[in-house]
């Protein structure tokens, strides 16, 4: 009896066995959307703000400054003036003596003299045609006379197309100079004292800081900066992974550490397609640009800007 009990008792465990090793299997979820969690994540990164449009004025004469009428922050308007200089003595020399209209001068009196030549030459021609009819020239005459009137054509027609480019040039120094000098300098003239200009409409973010009244500056020394500032950019490098999730058009939210306690919204305005030069054994990445309106003017260049993209919205 024991024994057929054993046996009885074996014979159920080994059919409940795999009842409850398949109760015991864990349920499989349902498989989840890829792109619900590619939306999901965050693009987090770091950039810095740029003004979009910047240019450098540069002082192009070795000159004392006279007056500054421009400071950092000041708005300003193209051709606004910024500052005066003094032009120093062989700077004026030299520039008359390329505002000097002598070369077209000496250009049109030899012109002039080669149409006297030309019509000497024309009666020469009639009077030795007359004297051939009559045996009293040779051909061979008349034909030097022409390769003579051909020759002084030719010079003439140089000597046109010399005094066009003279013009030309001698305007285009008359239009640099009124932009250096202003309307006082023409054909011959110098004025004692130059002007600065603001290159565009914008502000003016920098200054030379030994730039003061009096102080004598070298030739080509960078004096100004003028740009504009609404709205601003940020520059950002972002990795070949991140770079090819994100698309123009899409909202950023970005925070400063120098304005702690604020954010603020900015849009993807550039994606390049060229990364940034790097060895074949780095990964990628490309220099991306957001676009920040910067209506108050609360922004400078060169802050550090954190940047947060939900690529899904």
């Amino acid at each position: 009896m024991k024994a057929r009990a054993a046996l009885v008792l074996a014979g159920c465990l080994l059919w409940a066995a795999p009842l409850s090793a398949q109760n015991a299997q864990p349920q499989t979820p349902p498989p989840a959307n890829p792109n619900d969690a590619f939306r999901s994540q965050d693009i987090t990164f770091f950039g810095k703000l740029y003004s979009p449009l910047k240019i450098s004025v540069f002082l192009p004469y070795s000159a004392a400054i006279r007056s500054i009428t421009a400071h950092i922050g000041q708005k300003v308007k193209k051709g606004d003036v910024l500052a005066t200089y003094e032009i120093p003595l062989e700077t004026r020399i030299d520039q008359k003596s390329q505002l000097a209209p002598t070369a077209v001068k000496d250009l049109e009196y030899r012109i002039s003299v080669a149409d006297k030549d030309l019509d000497k030459l024309a009666a020469k021609a009639k009077e030795l045609e007359a004297m051939v009819q009559r045996n009293m020239a040779s051909q061979q005459a008349l034909s030097l006379n022409a390769k003579e009137t051909e020759t002084i054509r030719k010079e003439k027609a140089s000597l046109n197309e010399q005094l066009a480019l003279t013009k030309q040039l001698l305007a285009d120094r008359v239009e640099l100079a009124e932009k250096r000098f202003g309307k006082p300098a023409g054909v011959g003239n110098v004025p004692k004292d130059g002007n600065l200009k603001a290159p565009c409409d914008g502000y003016v973010m920098w200054l030379h800081p030994s730039l003061r009244n009096g102080s004598f500056m070298g030739a080509q020394t960078e004096l100004f900066q003028v740009g504009t500032l609404d709205p601003m950019i940020i520059r950002a490098q972002v990795h070949e992974i991140e770079a090819f999730k994100l698309h123009t058009g899409e909202q950023a939210t970005v925070s400063f550490d120098s304005i702690p306690g604020k954010t603020f919204t900015a849009t993807v305005s550039r994606i390049p397609w060229a990364p940034l030069p790097s060895s074949l054994q780095q990964p990628s990445y490309y220099e991306i640009e957001l676009t920040l309106a910067n209506p108050n003017l609360e922004f400078r260049e060169g802050l550090k800007a954190q940047i947060t993209i939900n690529p899904g919205k």
